[in-house]
C-alpha cells in the first residue's frame, strides 16, 4: 500500500539517504554555509530500479535530497 503525497516522498528521501551518505563532516565550514543559504552542489543518480519516474537529486555537500523538485531533508 503506498502511502499517499509527501509523506511517500519523506519515506523515499529516508530510504535512499542511506545509499548515498550525506559529506557534512567532509566539507568545510564554507560549503555548509552555502548550503545553508539553498546553494547546493546536486548530483543525480539513477535510481529508476528504485524510484521509477521519478527524478531524484542528491546534494554533495549536505543530507540534502530532492525528489521532483522538492526539497526534502538539508
Amino acid at each position: 500500500m503506498q502511502v499517499p503525497g509527501s509523506e511517500y516522498d519523506a519515506e523515499l528521501a529516508r530510504s535512499l539517504a542511506k545509499l548515498w551518505p550525506h559529506r557534512m563532516h567532509e566539507s568545510s565550514a564554507w560549503k555548509n554555509l552555502l548550503c545553508w543559504f539553498g546553494l547546493h552542489r546536486w548530483a543525480q543518480l539513477d535510481l529508476s530500479h528504485q524510484a521509477p519516474g521519478r527524478e531524484v537529486w542528491f546534494c554533495r555537500w549536505c543530507d540534502g535530497i530532492r525528489i521532483d523538485g522538492e526539497l526534502l531533508g538539508g
